[in-house]
């Protein structure tokens, strides 16, 4: 590559110009109003921080739930196409369906469905700390009362019976935002 004469005049180390500082300027501004950093940054930081040092659990993970069709009479109804969005999370042997519903002004309603059928204590944390419940022998759960808008993680504990036939002590889900 041949350099010409106007290119070789602008080395990459050549200090910054007044054109220079206020294209730099109008970025900072944008980044600001358009991509500002979340108040809440660092309790979300912290709650990972504290839920990783306390447990050693088997994480689950997001099912892509895009694929699933939910159908009401002849009707097919695709998730998050009016109905309240159903996240389900699974693991090596335990699959955990979540589905959030509006309860009252500016809180959510959490119901819950733990495979395979069985008891678990139910666990939700958030940055204001956590709920119990347990699940009936079906494995389903309802917490209520929760925040809108919150960021959660399900921390599951299978009764003893379901640890004996292989069923991991912990397991987390990754965090998700109500």
């Amino acid at each position: 590559m041949n350099m010409g004469p106007e290119s070789e005049s602008q080395g990459e180390f050549e200090s910054l110009d007044s054109c220079d500082e206020r294209i730099l300027s109008v970025i900072n501004e944008l980044h600001h109003r358009d991509d500002p950093i979340p108040s809440d940054l660092n309790a979300r930081v912290q709650f990972v921080l504290e839920l990783e040092a306390e447990l050693d659990a088997r994480v689950a993970r997001v099912s892509r739930s895009s694929e699933l069709v939910l159908t009401r009479g002849d009707a097919e109804l695709a998730v998050g196409q009016g109905d309240p969005a159903t996240v389900t999370f699974d693991c090596e042997s335990v699959t955990v369906m979540v589905t959030p519903r509006p309860s009252a002004l500016k809180e959510r309603r959490l119901d819950g469905w733990i495979g395979p059928e069985g008891i678990y204590e139910v666990e939700l944390r958030s940055t204001d700390g956590s709920k119990r419940a347990s699940t009936d022998e079906s494995g389903r759960f309802v917490l209520e009362g929760l925040p809108e808008g919150q960021l959660f993680q399900l921390v599951i504990r299978p009764h003893e019976a379901l640890q004996r036939e292989g069923l991991p002590a912990v397991v987390v889900t990754p965090a998700v935002q109500l």
